[in-house]
């Protein structure tokens, strides 16, 4: 799942991050709607064609706190979420429903630059010709900052490990390049 084109996770953290834990006080829960679309630089050089990165659908965060009232973890699902990519130029698309569900432990708090574990469960990514992306992921990632609502947005800095099925990168980015362009 990590690859340059990994704009899309690092765009699903980024609108969404996750944290959790035990607290005697239920968890706060922050729902959101997102439709985003940035260009995608990766794929963009990759498949020589403008293409962009696209996530509609709905976040639900869960914002669990210790008995100070610190986040320590975040348990994030969609409602509805379908991800993928366009092409800029012809249109062609690429979308597949984003079923992942995160979690994220802060165990250094929420403090910009603290650093987070991410743990993500589900479909990953769907490209045609290939097998879906899916299993469990978990990455080292930080905090780049707290939104108004008080949800942590994390960065995926690096993939850790992976379990279920994941394609090989290089076959999965010519894929991608081949339904684009």
């Amino acid at each position: 799942m990590v690859r340059g084109g990994t704009i899309g996770s690092l765009v699903m953290a980024t609108i969404f991050a996750l944290g959790g834990s035990a607290s005697a006080a239920a968890p706060k829960v922050v729902v959101t709607s997102v439709d985003v679309t940035v260009q995608d630089a990766y794929f963009t050089d990759l498949c020589g064609a403008p293409i962009d990165f696209f996530n509609v659908g709905t976040f639900k965060a869960k914002l669990y706190m210790d008995r100070s009232g610190a986040i320590v973890r975040e348990i994030d699902t969609t409602q509805g979420d379908v991800a993928g990519w366009t092409n800029e130029v012809t249109g062609a698309t690429i979308s597949f429903p984003a079923t992942a569900a995160l979690t994220t432990d802060y165990r250094k708090g929420i403090t910009p630059g603290s650093p987070a574990t991410v743990t993500g469960n589900g479909i990953a990514g769907k490209i045609p010709g290939l097998p879906a992306d899916a299993g469990q992921a978990v990455f080292a990632g930080h905090v780049a900052f707290v939104d108004p609502e008080g949800v942590p947005i994390v960065v995926f800095d690096q993939l850790v490990s992976t379990t279920g099925h994941w394609n090989d990168p290089a076959a999965f980015e010519a894929a991608v390049c081949a339904a684009l362009v």
